[in-house]
């Protein structure tokens, strides 16, 4: 009877991992398709967000959201910046003019998409940042990984 009960029990186990992996896998999908915000205006990134899976240096150094701009005060910075980012694994310049870059990150697993945008201000000598999720709410600190790779390949 035990033995019963226990196959059973891993049979449902099974089916809800089954169904727990198809809802991921259809919310990678449609990240992969969205349109979304992106830009600037005024020389300020889109706000992050409530969600905890977006960053951005161009919010209070209080709120869990923020993360350090990229110091460049020679330029070099930007100017090698997309180099950098197309040398990692899964990117895509979404595009580019000025000084705002917007790329897109696939992730390799299950393919979720997140959008990540640069602006560089040469009079405060920084690189701006902006990284956030498509979709989801949490996202396992990816975003502030990813800048703090950049950051450091830069």
């Amino acid at each position: 009877m035990l033995k019963k009960i226990l196959k059973g029990f891993l049979l449902l186990l099974v089916l809800l991992v089954l169904v727990f992996a198809g809802f991921l896998y259809q919310q990678a999908f449609s990240s992969r398709s969205m349109t979304v915000a992106s830009g600037h205006e005024n020389g300020r990134l889109l706000p992050c967000p409530e969600s905890p899976n977006c960053i951005s240096s161009q919010i209070s150094l209080d709120d869990s959201h923020f993360v350090e701009p990229i110091e460049d005060a020679d330029g070099g910075k930007w100017i090698s910046l997309s180099a950098t980012i197309n040398a990692m694994d899964g990117t895509e310049l979404v595009r580019q003019a000025g000084n705002y870059a917007y790329f897109s990150f696939q992730t390799p697993l299950m393919g979720f998409v997140d959008d990540v945008e640069f602006y560089y201000t040469p009079e405060s000598a920084v690189i701006h940042v902006r990284s956030a999720s498509r979709v989801g709410y949490s996202d396992g600190d990816t975003n502030r990984n990813r800048i703090e790779a950049v950051r450091s390949a830069l």
